[in-house]
C-alpha cells in the first residue's frame, strides 16, 4: 500500500497517550500530516501559533478531557477559524455532550470505542469532502 501525502494539516487533541499515538498513526496511514496536543490548552495554543504559516485543515478532539474540555475547543474554534472541520470524540456514557457539539458546529462525531473502518470514512468525508486518496485505499 503507497502513502501519498495530501497536503492536510490534522491535529488530535487527545489527553490520552494511547489513543492519541493510534489516531496520529491511522491519520498519517490515510496521508494527512498529522500534529498532536495531550490538552486543549496546548491545541489551541498550537492551532493560534501555527495559523498564519502552517494552517490545520481539521481538528480531532475529545470532549471529556481534564481543565478545559472539547467544547471549549470547539467554541474557540467557531469563533475564531469557523473554516476548520472539528470531529468530537467521546465515551458512550457521554452521548448528550457528542449532541451539544454536533449543535455548536462540530462536522461529525466518533464515539469509543469505534472501529478503523467508521473512523476512515468519518476522516476522509470531513477532512476531504469524502474523496478517497490516491495510494492508500485499504488492501
Amino acid at each position: 500500500m503507497g502513502r501519498t501525502s495530501l497536503g492536510r494539516r490534522i491535529l488530535v487533541i487527545d489527553h490520552d497517550d494511547d489513543l492519541r499515538g493510534i489516531l496520529c498513526d491511522r491519520l498519517s496511514a490515510l496521508g494527512f500530516e498529522v500534529a498532536a496536543a495531550s490538552d486543549s490548552i496546548s491545541g489551541l495554543s498550537r492551532i493560534s501559533r501555527d495559523h498564519e504559516t502552517t494552517p490545520f485543515h481539521g481538528l480531532l478532539v475529545e470532549l471529556h478531557m481534564p481543565i478545559l474540555g472539547g467544547l471549549a475547543v470547539l467554541q474557540e474554534m467557531r469563533e475564531r477559524f469557523p473554516a476548520v472541520p472539528v470531529i468530537v470524540m467521546s465515551d458512550s456514557i457521554h452521548v448528550a455532550k457528542l449532541r451539544q457539539a454536533m449543535n455548536a458546529g462540530a462536522k461529525e462525531y466518533l464515539v469509543k470505542p469505534f472501529d478503523s473502518e467508521l473512523f476512515r470514512l468519518k476522516c476522509l468525508n470531513v477532512f476531504l469532502d469524502g474523496r478517497e486518496p490516491t495510494g492508500t485505499a485499504p488492501q
